[in-house]
C-alpha cells in the first residue's frame, strides 16, 4: 500500500474475496472482527511492516491468533482506544500488494470483516485493467469484481499523509520509512513511547542509520513546510498599492 494520489483518468477497481492466505483476512475471520489497513512500510530485510486498526476484538485475542499465522513474524499493540486498537504486524507476504505489484495497480484501501475482504485498487491511466483483474482472479479463486469506474479527479490514498504529498517529495524511501515508523511508534511523542533502537529494529537497520534517516527526513519535511512560497509572496506583493 502506497501513500500517493491517483491521477485523473485512473481506473478504480473494487474487489471482494475470502482467502486466509492473507493474514488480515484470517485474523478478521478467526477473531470475528474488522481490520482496516492504515499504512505499510517496506523493511530492509524484505518483509513488510503493516499497520491495521482492529475493530471489535480484544488485542490479546488478535495477538494470540497472529502467533499461529505462518506469514506473521511479529505483532504488537501500538495504541488502544475505547473501541479500536491500532496494531502493527511484521509479515513475510504482503498479500494483495504483492499480487498487484507488477500490474501497474496501487492498493488504496484494504479492509476485512469476519473473513470477507474488500480491496480498492487504482490502475494508472497507462495501466492494463484487464491484466490487473486477471491477476487478481488468478490469485483468489472466489474473488469478485464489485465495481469499476474511471476517476475524474484526484482521490486521496490510504493514508491522510497523501494529502500532503508535496511535503515528502524530497525524502528518500528510507527517510520516509524512518519518519513513519518514528511517528507510529511514538518516538516523536513526549515522553517518548519507544527508543531509537526499537524503531531501528522495525526497519531492520542499526540505530545510527535509523537516526540519520529520521533526522534528515524530518529536516526536509520542516524545510518544505516553512520555506517561502515564491508564487504566494509575488501575489502578496502585487496586492500592495
Amino acid at each position: 500500500m502506497v501513500n500517493q494520489r491517483s491521477p485523473a483518468g485512473s481506473v478504480e477497481l473494487v474487489f471482494s474475496f475470502h482467502d486466509e492466505r492473507c493474514f488480515f483476512v484470517a485474523l478478521s475471520e478467526r477473531a470475528d472482527c474488522g481490520l482496516v489497513a492504515e499504512g505499510a512500510v517496506h523493511r530492509e530485510d524484505g518483509n513488510m511492516l503493516e499497520f491495521f486498526t482492529v475493530h471489535g476484538a480484544r488485542p490479546e485475542m488478535v495477538l494470540h491468533i497472529a502467533d499461529d499465522l505462518p506469514s506473521v513474524r511479529d505483532a504488537r499493540v501500538v495504541s488502544e482506544h475505547p473501541n479500536t486498537t491500532l496494531m502493527e504486524f511484521i509479515v513475510t507476504d504482503s498479500c494483495v500488494t504483492a499480487t498487484l505489484a507488477d500490474t501497474g495497480a496501487m492498493v488504496r484501501e484494504a479492509t476485512a470483516k469476519s473473513g470477507h475482504a474488500r480491496i480498492v485498487a487504482d490502475v494508472s491511466p497507462n495501466g492494463d485493467v484487464r491484466r490487473v483483474v486477471n491477476r487478481f482472479f488468478d490469485r483468489y479463486d472466489d474473488a469478485q469484481l464489485l465495481s469499476k469506474r474511471t476517476l475524474g479527479r484526484t482521490i486521496p490514498a490510504l493514508s491522510n499523509r497523501a494529502q500532503n504529498a508535496h511535503l515528502t517529495a524530497e525524502l528518500t524511501d528510507k527517510q520516509l520509512r524512518a519518519v513513519e515508523i518514528a511517528t507510529r511508534e511514538g518516538y516523536l511523542m513526549w515522553p517518548r513511547e519507544s527508543t531509537a533502537t526499537e524503531c531501528a529494529a522495525k526497519m531492520n537497520v542499526s540505530q545510527p542509520t535509523f537516526s540519520q534517516h529520521l533526522w534528515t527526513g524530518l529536516g526536509k519535511l520542516l524545510t518544505a513546510m516553512f520555506e517561502p512560497d515564491e508564487d504566494t509572496e509575488a501575489n502578496v506583493l502585487n496586492d500592495i498599492p
